[in-house]
This record gives C-alpha cells, structure tokens and sequence, in this order.
C-alpha cells in the first residue's frame, strides 16, 4: 500500500536505518517530497548529530524507512528500500528507491503491543520520599504503557497509590533514551516485582510517537502480521 506515501507532509519527520548487517545506524531528517513510483527524497541528516552516519549514505546502501502518519487513528508505517542517488545541489537530499510495498499498523486508543525496553520509574512515593526503581516496559499503547520494576525494601503498599505522579526514562534501542511523565492508575504487587499500569499525561504527542517509531516497529513482525491478516 504505497499510497500512505501521499499521506506525507512537507517537513515531516522521518527516520531512517541503515540496513546493511556492519553498519546498524539510524538517524532522524525530514521529508521533501516524491516522485510517484519513483522516488522518495529526504534531507540529508544534521552534519552536527549524524557526521559518522552521513560517511555511509552512498548509492545502493539498503535502508528502512519510518514514519508515522498523524490520520484519525495514527497509523506507524515502514518499508524497506536502498538510496538511489545523493544529491549536493541546491541542497543535500537523499533520493530513495520508491518501495513495493509498505507494512502499517493502527494505532487504537486501548490497543497494546508488545515492548520489552529497560526503563527507570521514578517520583515521589505516597510517604512523601523521592525513590528511583529499575524496571522494563512490558507493552505500551498509545494512551499509557504496563511495566514492572524492582522489589523495594519496606511496606509495598504504600509505594504508589492511584493519581501518583512518576517519570519513566525508557531505554530505547539504538535510538537513545526518552523520558515520559505518568500518572499511576492500577499496582499490582508481586513476589519479586511491583507492576504498574500507567497513563501518560498530556502534551508529550511527539514523545509517545517516538517511543512507536523508534523502539517498536520491527519492519520484520509487521510483515508477519500483515501475511498472517491476509
């Protein structure tokens, strides 16, 4: 379904890995434009965040390319390609090989995937302490996210309570840690672990997109899905 390259604004951020087993890098730039069936161009990456990346961007390296398309339900989309040419003048652009097809997956108010990212959980505890636990992201959807960390010392219950504000550094691969405020909506206290469900408060759009984008979309499990739904 190609089409969702359409749905693409001027000046929309886009990411893109290095496909090619010795070099895994990815970068962020902004998408230009497109040639129907024949391209797609992207600013070249920030000479000041992505030097080292720039040095392998030559004609024929294989890519993926993400982006997230902000339509009623938001939709995270992906495909995988190779850098036809790289162009100097007027600008530096990368012009993108137009792909067969692209895998997509709606992002639904309640629906969760599944995410597995380190991340730290930390706040102020119902006694009134700052306290810092390390802890995993078990899945994530786009309204809040389920996670567990660490058993404490001391009386469980009184940890967290419902409306507790928390901050979560998540570790995302190769894509650099993110950090998401929280408030805690449901505690569950295990034998070696506390899990929380948690709501991600407001005005962190951008940051709950890249946690989709950069972390959890696996070019290879949406094409399973897709051949799976079919």
């Amino acid at each position: 379904m190609t089409s969702k390259i359409s749905e693409l604004v001027t000046g929309q951020r886009i990411e893109v890995q290095l496909a090619s087993s010795n070099v895994p890098a990815r970068f962020f730039s902004e998408f230009i434009g497109a040639v129907n069936d024949r391209w797609v161009i992207i600013n070249m990456p920030d000479v000041r965040k992505y030097k080292d990346v720039r040095d392998f961007l030559q004609e024929k390296t294989p890519v993926i390319v993400r982006f997230v398309l902000e339509n009623e339900n938001g939709e995270i989309c992906a495909f995988r390609s190779e850098v036809s040419y790289v162009i100097s003048h007027p600008t530096k652009m990368l012009f993108i090989l137009w792909p067969n097809q692209i895998e997509h997956r709606v992002i639904r108010k309640g629906r969760r995937f599944d995410a597995f990212l380190p991340a730290e959980v930390a706040g102020k505890s119902v006694s009134g302490d700052e306290v810092s636990f390390k802890g995993h992201v078990l899945d994530v959807s786009e309204s809040g996210c389920r996670l567990k960390h660490e058993k404490p010392d001391g009386k469980l219950e009184e940890l967290w309570e419902n409306g507790s504000k928390i901050v979560l550094n998540i570790e995302q691969k190769r894509n650099g840690d993110l950090t998401l405020n929280a408030i805690v909506r449901q505690i569950k206290v295990l034998e070696e672990q506390v899990e929380l469900g948690v709501q991600f408060m407001g005005n962190q759009k951008e940051q709950v997109n890249s946690l989709f984008s950069g972390s959890l979309v696996d070019i290879d499990e949406l094409s399973r899905l897709e051949s799976s739904a079919r």
